[in-house]
């Protein structure tokens, strides 16, 4: 099998769950993967190989999710090999699920190889409000399950990027604006706290955008999201025309 990344496992788990009606979005509160479908949960973790530090992780995710799987490469073996046959009596010890991508596959694919009971009983239900919660506030899936060294887009970077394409399109923004135009109070204190210095103040509590902004907006990184909100907010804009 050539060199492969686990982002090479995402796309194909992405589809899988998709498939089944469910929504998917990666790399929520440090979960590779997580999915809803209804009042469903799923956490998926993406590894080369199944190793101890997997295991430690989905331990850790079963604290708020019932159902949490290991996502692995195909082994060329396929069922006959024997580490993959107590693999699996692990993950049934354990009540992990298992899934297999096809990497070595023309059409790599994706397959559910066991799924968890649910038996065990959630503990962490802080952990499970905040990642529940960080997945709806998102607008979509901006980043890709298994990646390191990449800015991920959580829903505050997101909520920020759309306020900086906000006023990219509208110009500078105040409190009193913001709430005008329907966002919450949290929203201003994105442009005040300026966490990322994308803002600069330009009037009495008036915040514009910064060159560090303006650097964000051409980011390539943020393109789909930039682009959504871009375009957004400049249909509102023709709607509102005579």
């Amino acid at each position: 099998m050539p060199d492969f990344k686990e982002t090479d496992l995402y796309l194909p788990v992405k589809s899988l769950f998709e498939d089944l009606g469910f929504t998917v979005k990666s790399e929520v509160k440090d979960c590779d993967i997580f999915a809803v479908k209804d009042d469903k949960t799923v956490v998926a973790e993406l590894k080369k190989s199944f190793n101890i530090t997997l295991v430690y992780q989905l331990l850790n995710r079963q604290t708020f999710c019932k159902n949490v799987y290991a996502v692995i490469p195909r082994p060329k073996k396929g069922a006959k090999d024997n580490n993959f046959k107590s693999m699996v009596k692990l993950c049934k010890k354990l009540d992990f699920g298992l899934i297999t991508v096809a990497l070595d596959s023309p059409v790599m694919f994706a397959e559910i190889i066991l799924s968890p009971n649910e038996i065990n009983s959630i503990t962490n239900y802080k952990k499970k409000i905040s990642v529940e919660k960080e997945a709806v506030l998102r607008s979509g899936d901006y980043n890709t399950g298994g990646s390191t060294g990449k800015k991920i887009i959580t829903a505050y970077r997101e909520k920020s990027l759309e306020l900086l394409c906000l006023i990219s399109v509208y110009g500078p923004f105040s409190g009193a604006k913001l709430r005008q135009m329907g966002y919450e109070k949290g929203a201003y204190s994105i442009l005040y706290k300026n966490y990322y210095k994308w803002f600069e103040k330009t009037g009495k509590g008036v915040y514009g955008i910064s060159k560090t902004g303006e650097n964000a907006l051409e980011d390539e990184q943020y393109k789909s999201i930039v682009g959504y909100y871009l375009d957004k907010f400049n249909n509102e804009i023709k709607l509102k025309e005579p």
